[in-house]
């Protein structure tokens, strides 16, 4: 067993951050300006220096409040906005777990527009159908810069397509993507008209790790099967990686149906005493792989050297973040049944598991659980991140607080236990919804089994969306469930979900969200919580023909990833001052990937004090204060080099 390293929390935090200044790392004012010291106590608004861009109040304004007719909620305008995608994932009744699973989203931005695109993974109406071809595509929408959208030709893909992740593969300033499947694996690469074209297939040459529609195939050959991707710059040398999640064994041509084995020795697939599809219990897991990236949107497989000793286990969510603080890429992955991985970087892209030392493979009482997603952010605002965990129904979406030595399990302390265990949950996100400085959690829920609507279950299949305002100070813990303001709310209708991603859609500076449903039409969460005051924030790194910026250890790739931003607001004399953490990782929630823009709610506060910037290449940058209502561009080493005023 390893001994989970000590985090950089709190107080190390500043000490390494001070002692990044001391090297003589720049920043992005230039001179000798002193650093601001981050997630420590910040200067008031009365002491914030206004020499920067955009002059910070000195005073702040009180937060307004909305009219009372106001939904105050997310609410569904999909439709009204012309996105009609709708999920495909096999037959009503579920045979085979292939088609309880569902499908991601990915956002970006797609012809460099500046506005965020969409881009749905697909299924198939049945298995007979995937195998006698032609398969589906992804489905593509763009966005008209105010929030409408329109379909757009695919790219031309043939398969059942689960997982998607978003980032820049080839460093030339746009966004490409890598999507996975039953038996399909394949990087998509924006053009210069802002088109996905077909990039490398990155399936094993061994001809049954594939699946090809409308190719004759024999049974007793399960293809891999890919859930949740995850680009992150494992080395730090500027060049995206992937890990790639992957399930069980399942023969599409003679699949298990209502028991495993033969004869004597068959057990029957049963839950609660109805029948229902087999697996993953008493089928084998696929171990994931790890895939280095080459620069050009190629890859190659670098699992030996990147996974020694990786076990299997049924992998569903995978979520890169940054354990210690030491600012390189960490990986959790939730495992179905199984105990799930802490990934531990050794800054070389060489991970280690810690999970049970850091007391996050298994549940308090030491049992696996189902993990079904997973998402970042720091709940209490100490400087480290934080997680949520979702699980199967029976099991409790699980919140852990970042500690020296680990992580503590909050759930019963918050009351989630209560509030979640009859729910089946999927994707997850900790955002300020409301901007309140505060991160609200999020849940996709909906169960797996449509016998869930039978009798004596206690449970349902289809469930609604959840939403909570969550309360940490001190030893405080408590949450608010927000209700659903009417029909219209993301969070009214019980409708399965399973993969959601996260993007600001219409300009306004409030994070939106999308929600994929499970043999359903998508949802499209407009943010309606009233008026906030938003900080909007990009990094760029530098783009593949460019030097990197003098000081840097390593290089930062072109989208930044892995860039974790500090923003101090601007507080009244006299009132607590806070400090607000964020890392860009869109690679979160299940199978789908969210914007890498970061949305900074200050609260009552209309100004910040500073901004630091913690790149990937280990250079910090300190920008002076600010004006909220903004969304800026920060490219390493040049500042803020675009600023808008938010709609």
């Amino acid at each position: 067993m390893h001994t989970a390293a000590p985090r950089a929390n709190g107080a190390r935090l500043l000490r390494v951050l001070a002692a990044a200044s001391a090297l003589g790392l720049t920043n992005a004012c230039g001179g000798d300006e002193k650093p601001v010291p981050a997630l420590q106590a910040a200067p008031s608004a009365a002491s914030a220096s206004s020499a920067s861009a955009g002059a910070a109040p000195q005073a702040r304004a009180t937060a307004p409040t909305p009219a009372p007719t106001a939904p105050r909620d997310l609410v569904d305008e999909a439709a009204a906005r012309g996105l009609d995608y709708h999920n495909r994932s096999g037959e009503a009744g579920k045979r085979t777990v292939l088609e309880a699973n569902g499908a991601g989203v990915a956002v970006l931005d797609l012809e460099n527009d500046g506005d965020l695109d969409l881009v749905f993974t697909q299924g198939c109406a049945s298995l007979a159908a995937l195998l006698n071809g032609p398969g589906a595509d992804v489905e593509v929408f763009l966005n008209d810069g105010r929030g409408q959208f329109r379909r757009a030709k695919g790219p031309g893909l043939a398969g059942w397509w689960t997982g998607i992740a978003a980032g820049d593969l080839d460093n030339d300033g746009d966004s490409d993507l890598v999507v996975g499947g039953f038996g399909a694996l394949r990087v998509l690469l924006q053009n210069e008209r802002g088109e996905l074209v077909l990039g490398p297939d990155l399936m094993p040459t061994d001809p049954h790790a594939r699946l090809t529609p409308g190719e004759k195939r024999e049974a007793g050959h399960p293809p891999l099967w890919v859930t949740s991707l995850a680009l992150l710059d494992s080395d730090r040398d500027g060049v995206l990686d992937v890990y790639v999640g992957q399930y069980l064994e399942l023969d599409p041509v003679a699949p298990p149906i209502g028991k495993l084995g033969e004869g004597v020795l068959a057990a029957p697939c049963e839950w609660k005493g109805y029948e229902v599809y087999c697996g993953p219990h008493g089928m084998k897991p696929q171990p994931d792989r790890f895939l280095r990236g080459v620069g050009d949107g190629s890859f190659v497989d670098d699992t030996a050297r990147a996974l020694p000793g990786h076990v299997a286990g049924f992998t569903l969510a995978v979520a890169p973040f940054d354990f210690e603080g030491d600012g390189d890429s960490d990986v959790y992955v939730a495992n179905d049944s199984v105990a799930n991985l802490m990934l531990i970087n050794d800054g070389r892209g060489v991970f280690t598991d810690v999970a049970y030392s850091a007391g996050v493979a298994v549940s308090m009482d030491g049992r696996a659980e189902a993990g079904m997603g997973a998402a970042f952010g720091d709940v209490d605002r100490d400087g480290d991140f934080d997680f949520a965990l979702t699980n199967f129904s029976g099991e409790p979406t699980a919140l852990y607080f970042a500690n020296p030595r680990g992580f503590s399990n909050e759930t019963f302390r918050f009351g989630l236990q209560r509030e979640t265990r009859a729910l089946l949950s999927w994707s997850v996100h900790l955002v300020d919804f409301d901007g309140d400085a505060r991160l609200e959690l999020f849940t996709a829920n909906g169960h797996v089994y449509p016998q869930a609507d039978l009798a004596d279950t206690g449970t349902r299949y289809g469930q609604a969306a959840s939403l909570w305002r969550l309360f940490a100070r001190g030893a405080e813990r408590r949450l608010e469930r927000v209700a659903a303001s009417g029909p219209e709310s993301i969070l009214a209708p019980e409708l399965g979900a399973r993969g959601s991603a996260i993007g600001d859609f219409d300009g306004d500076g409030a994070p939106d969200l999308v929600l994929s449903r499970i043999d359903g039409p998508v949802a499209l969460g407009m943010n309606r919580f009233g008026k906030a005051n938003w900080l909007v924030v990009r990094c760029k790194g530098p783009l593949r023909s460019e030097s990197a910026p003098a000081g840097a250890q390593g290089r930062t790739g072109a989208d930044a990833l892995g860039a974790r931003v500090i923003v101090v607001p601007a507080v009244a004399s006299g009132e607590d001052e806070f400090a607000l953490l964020a890392r860009v990782e869109p690679s979160v929630g299940y199978q789908s990937s969210s914007s890498p823009w970061l949305h900074f709610g200050l609260g009552a506060s209309e100004s910040y004090t500073s901004v630091r910037v913690l790149w990937p290449s280990g250079r910090v940058e300190d920008l002076g204060p600010g004006r909220a209502g903004r969304r800026i561009t920060i490219a390493e080493g040049r500042g803020v080099i675009e600023e808008e005023l938010l709609k």
